[in-house]
């Protein structure tokens, strides 16, 4: 910014600082202002309002021990003389060719040591959305194969893995993570062998809503943030069509910074607030019938319990970045980009499926309180659930 673009931006600066003081003063400085402003620009009408300007290096990364493919997306802030709307629907305002990297990586490393290096390829897609302010639909990503571990994709869970971007004529760029031990999850409750209680039946075709749902896990290094979403799968048939579908219901997450592999973690939710999201999201149409889940010979199947998971590079970036809602507005960003701006972390997903609409004991018989919330509770009534099971009597399909 040139000599003049400062001047009048210190102006501001003092205007701002002033307008809470007495009218009177206020008054007087704003003439003050203007004459100086005539006195100057009766001289030159030119304004420099762009300092001279150095693009800077965004990444964002996130590893998945268990996915097939590494994706990695590279792009430059921008900045011009003219419209910068104008200039974002320009691909190379914002996007690297890929003739600028000298070196474009992933490195394994175990004990500091470099035990692989996976050189990442450019890949074009085309499905960008259109209706944003950069170019679209095609976008530059950048990628590589996830190696096989006795026949599978598998990332090495006791490696650190490091970004290299290195530029023939810029700064280079480098960040480090680890990943989640994604293998080392397992869930103790519940079970495909148990159900998800969220309803237990009373007689007289009343339930009883469960307040505390238990969720339990065992824990795996390098996580610190759990998120789960409970998955009910169903069918709508309308006019003798059947379509599979299925409704996720956030469950809530989970944060420690100070959990041991092999501890045992619990997380609790309220199964009315379930069926209550059920009866607000879905249609209640006379001519539509619901079965639930799938029938597979022995039992109703119909949930799935599934976990996203993030290291503490994800979790510090997710709570910097959600929403304020207390009286301090700025917080500072986070990024552990070395050279650059982003986030460079691991994620991953485990999914527990073919998980059974009720349970069996051996007092009382089948545990139908889910069934019946579904089929008559106040909630889901007039959603016309059935069960698929052919052997179940009035809450057959049949």
């Amino acid at each position: 910014m040139n000599f003049r673009g400062k001047f009048t931006q210190r102006l501001f600066i003092i205007h701002r600082t002033i307008v809470s003081f007495d009218p009177m003063k206020r008054l007087s400085f704003l003439l003050f202002v203007l004459l100086l402003s005539v006195m100057w620009y009766s001289c030159s009408t030119e304004v420099d309002l762009n300092a001279p300007y150095k693009s800077t290096t965004v990444v964002f990364g996130l590893l998945d021990p268990a996915a097939d493919t590494q994706w990695i997306k590279i792009n430059k802030t921008f900045l011009g003389d003219g419209n910068n709307l104008e200039y974002s629907l320009i691909r190379d305002s914002s996007e690297y060719d890929f003739s600028e990297f000298e070196q474009l990586a992933i490195l394994e490393i175990v004990g500091g040591q470099v035990i692989n290096t996976f050189p990442l390829q450019e890949k074009t897609i085309h499905n960008k959305e259109v209706n944003g302010i950069f170019y679209a639909p095609e976008q530059s990503i950048y990628y590589f194969a996830t190696p096989l571990i006795n026949g599978h994709p598998r990332l090495n869970e006791a490696a650190d893995y490091q970004l290299v971007i290195d530029f023939y004529d810029r700064p280079d760029i480098s960040a480090v993570t680890n990943v989640v031990k994604q293998g080392q999850i397992s869930f103790i409750q519940p079970q495909p062998t148990s159900t998800i209680s969220m309803a237990m039946y009373t007689g007289g075709g009343d339930v009883e809503y469960v307040k505390e749902v238990n969720v339990k896990w065992t824990a795996a290094e390098n996580v610190v943030l759990y998120d789960f979403t409970l998955r009910f799968l169903y069918t709508e048939i309308l006019n003798g069509v059947a379509e599979n579908k299925f409704i996720d219901y956030k469950i809530g997450q989970y944060k420690n910074n100070n959990i041991l592999m092999g501890q045992t973690l619990t997380h609790h939710f309220d199964g009315e607030s379930f069926f209550s999201f059920l009866g607000n999201r879905l249609e209640k149409n006379p001519e539509i019938q619901r079965p639930i889940g799938f029938y597979d010979g022995t039992a109703t199947r119909c949930f799935e319990m599934r976990m996203a998971m993030g290291n503490d590079e994800l979790n510090t970036y997710n709570e910097v970045n959600s929403p304020v809602t207390g009286v301090i507005q700025e917080r500072p960003g986070y990024t552990n980009i070395d050279g650059g701006i982003g986030l460079f972390a691991s994620r991953s997903f485990f999914v527990l499926d073919s998980i059974r609409l009720m349970a069996s004991g051996n007092i009382g018989g089948p545990q139908i309180g889910n069934l019946v919330a579904l089929k008559s509770g106040n909630y889901t009534v007039g959603l016309n659930f059935c069960d698929p099971n052919p052997n179940n009597g009035e809450f057959s399909c049949n």
